[in-house]
C-alpha cells in the first residue's frame, strides 16, 4: 500500500492518498478493512473516493499512517 500525503477541500484539510504499488486504487478486500476501521472506535478519518482519504487534524492522519503503513 502506497501512502501520500496530501490538502484536501477549500479548508486544506490533511488528507492522504491511499494506492497499491502501481498507483491504483486498492482491491474492494482492503477498502472494506479500512472503511471498518475508520470507523471503529480506534479508527481516525473518512474515505471520500477509491483513492483519498480526508482527516480533521494531522495527527488523525499521522495515527492511520501509523496503522497501515506496514501492512500490506
Amino acid at each position: 500500500m502506497k501512502l501520500v500525503q496530501c490538502e484536501v477541500g477549500m479548508f486544506r484539510l490533511p488528507g492522504l492518498i491511499v494506492t497499491d504499488e502501481g498507483d491504483r486504487p486498492l482491491g474492494e478486500e482492503k477498502l472494506i478493512d479500512l472503511d471498518i476501521w475508520a470507523t471503529s472506535e480506534q479508527g481516525t478519518g473518512k474515505r471520500l473516493t477509491e483513492k483519498l482519504w480526508s482527516f480533521k487534524n494531522e495527527s488523525q492522519r499521522d495515527w492511520f499512517i501509523l496503522r497501515w503503513s506496514s501492512n500490506d
